[in-house]
């Protein structure tokens, strides 16, 4: 008697995200479930994949995601499907769509509907009115924002129908300035915080599985170790999970004083707080802990990132459910900048457009307002109070004159022998649209060192978006190239071309390790009686031929992405069906 499956992959190489090596096998899908791994002789299937020679393995779990904030906006999260995400973590770095009251808090792809709502010459409001929010994401894009609550918004991202299975979080952002409103730069008071801890909990009572900090940002960043405490312990409660952008940089605006971040403390206050609250801990991207002056050769920066990571080890030996995920290359992650002139964003603003700027900037007097400011640390992008090696990361990718193209601001500079605000300055004048990318002066070997690590999970740090978007205003934004091929160039550049993982264990990072993480139940690997998300790529072309110059086009490699037993890539192939679904976390009676 033949079996009957809906969709049934032969031929091809597994890696089921366990960890064990690769295997051939055929997989039989039923009703959105894996119901058969093995061999299969004979059988009738709706649809037959032949896999023959190609890698078959769970979707690929995005474990710090920012798709969840523009989700209704972009409900396809075609950029996601399209490298093998089919699950995305959201509510990271204190940032959430949920709850809402009274307050939208500005995150980062809003900013052409900041610029037109609330214009500005440095910084943006932190904090807005949701009503004028409302009013303009309405004309904008004819969007109804009538969601106040996590269920409201589950709601009503269930009725849109969405592209890949979403995991929630709340932000304590989010929710520090539901209670605060635009009064966040201080301590909260004990009747706030109770408020807070009631947000919480409503979340929770939702569905969401953990809750998030980002404390380089507000208004976060002004919480006391007593708040976040007590929040934690409703988040303990619950038994979620805590994810931290932990305090590295500092509030990214205006800063005059100088000042050498102690980002390993950062790291330690996490761990603190969540051994006080005794909850699991997940560090976002991680990076290394030590602020080393002047830049360190190669070696000593690695035996940072080792000293970083022994840290994390002696936590969890004294028993604290910690890990981390890592943005997989050395450029970040979220955005990119778009032209070298939008480094002078505020005087763009203030003059009206990028030619305008360069012609005030042959004025010296205009340009020694600018060089004091700059100085004096007003502008964050330029800081030399707090980056002293700003110049280093300014890398011009194209300018008008070829000779300077590839070359970042401090290498022009020591070619010109000029100062390099002048040399900033002077590239404007003569192309302001040169276009240019911010580098971190991160070495890969400080990459490789944080994959390898057992603890390691990988992620995109991206919004869900489509082919087309950037930002207009100013400063202009592409998406980074993160946001459409990070997982297949991870795969590629660490299985592939360096060897530093197997595929094995660079599969069981991006699938079973965050669902184990998270609590997932049934999803995160190829196994019967599992949920079908999988993903088949061809291991002779994965990867992703796109960059800062140009990030929006698809990876390549990526074959079929079936997510909850439904094809929705095919043959490298968006077929527009949305067969995601909000993981929520069960509910469960708590004392």
């Amino acid at each position: 008697m033949k079996e009957e499956f809906d969709i049934v992959i032969t031929n091809g190489i597994i890696v089921d995200g366990s960890g064990k090596e690769p295997f051939r096998a055929a997989i039989g899908i039923k009703d959105g479930i894996i119901v058969h791994v093995g061999k299969l002789s004979s059988f009738d299937a709706r649809e037959v994949i032949d896999a023959k020679d190609m890698i078959v393995c769970p979707g690929f779990i995005d474990m710090h995601s920012h798709g969840d904030e523009t989700l209704f906006l972009y409900p396809d999260a075609i950029n996601f499907l399209l490298q093998g995400i089919t699950t995305i973590v959201g509510g990271n770095c204190g940032f959430s769509p949920a709850p809402l009251r009274d307050w939208w808090l500005v995150s980062f792809w809003d900013f052409d509907l900041i610029s037109e709502i609330r214009p500005f010459k440095y910084y943006p409001d932190t904090v807005i009115p949701l009503d004028e929010f409302k009013a303009k994401i309405k004309e904008k894009y004819g969007v109804d924002i009538t969601w106040r609550t996590f269920k409201e918004y589950f709601n009503y991202l269930e009725r849109l129908g969405i592209g890949v299975n979403y995991v929630p979080q709340v932000g304590h952002n989010t929710i520090r300035a539901q209670v605060l409103g635009p009064d966040f730069k201080r301590e909260a008071s004990k009747r706030e915080i109770e408020e807070m801890k009631t947000l919480v909990e409503e979340a929770f009572v939702d569905g969401v599985w953990g809750f998030s900090t980002g404390l380089d940002y507000e208004p976060g960043a002004y919480a006391s170790k007593e708040e976040l405490i007590e929040l934690l312990k409703v988040v303990a409660k619950y038994e979620g999970i805590y994810s931290t952008h932990w305090r590295r940089t500092g509030v990214r605006k205006e800063r005059t004083e100088f000042s050498i971040p102690e980002k390993i403390k950062g790291i330690e206050e996490a761990i603190e707080l969540a051994s006080t609250a005794k909850v699991k801990l997940e560090i976002s991207h991680l990076l290394s802990g030590y602020t080393i002056y002047p830049i360190p050769p190669k070696e000593l920066a690695v035996a940072a990132i080792k000293a970083t990571l022994k840290i994390i080890d002696e936590a969890r030996s004294k028993g604290l459910d910690v890990s981390f995920d890592v943005i997989p290359n050395t450029t970040g992650g979220v955005f990119t900048f778009k032209y070298l002139v939008d480094f002078l964003a505020p005087w763009v603003r203030e003059l009206g457009s990028r030619e305008a700027l360069g012609k005030a900037l042959k004025m010296k007097d205009f340009r020694n307002e600018i060089k004091r400011i700059i100085n004096e640390g007003k502008w964050w992008y330029i800081n030399p109070k707090v980056d002293p090696y700003w110049s280093m990361k300014i890398l011009i990718l194209k300018h008008i004159n070829e000779k300077y193209s590839g070359k970042t601001i401090y290498e022009v500079s020591k070619e010109l022998n000029k100062d390099p605000l002048e040399v900033l300055f002077d590239l404007i004048i003569e192309d302001p649209y040169a276009r240019a990318t911010y580098r971190s002066l991160m070495y890969e070997d400080e990459v490789i060192e944080l994959i390898k690590h057992p603890l390691s999970m990988i992620c995109t740090d991206v919004f869900s978006v489509d082919y087309k978007w950037e930002l207009r205003s100013i400063p202009s934004f592409l998406p980074h190239p993160n946001t459409y091929g990070s997982f297949p160039r991870f795969i590629k550049r660490y299985v592939y071309e360096l060897k530093v993982l197997s595929i094995e264990s660079a599969i069981k990072k991006i699938t079973y390790m965050p669902a184990r993480k998270l609590g997932l139940q049934k999803r995160g690997l190829i196994k019967q009686g599992y949920y079908a998300d999988i993903v088949i790529f061809n291991p002779r072309n994965i990867g992703f031929k796109g960059n800062e110059l140009e990030p929006r086009v698809p990876p390549d490699g990526i074959m079929y992405v079936i997510v909850n037993g439904a094809i929705t890539v095919k043959e490298g192939k968006y077929l527009s069906i949305r067969k995601g679904v909000i993981i929520k976390r069960r509910k469960r009676e708590v004392s």
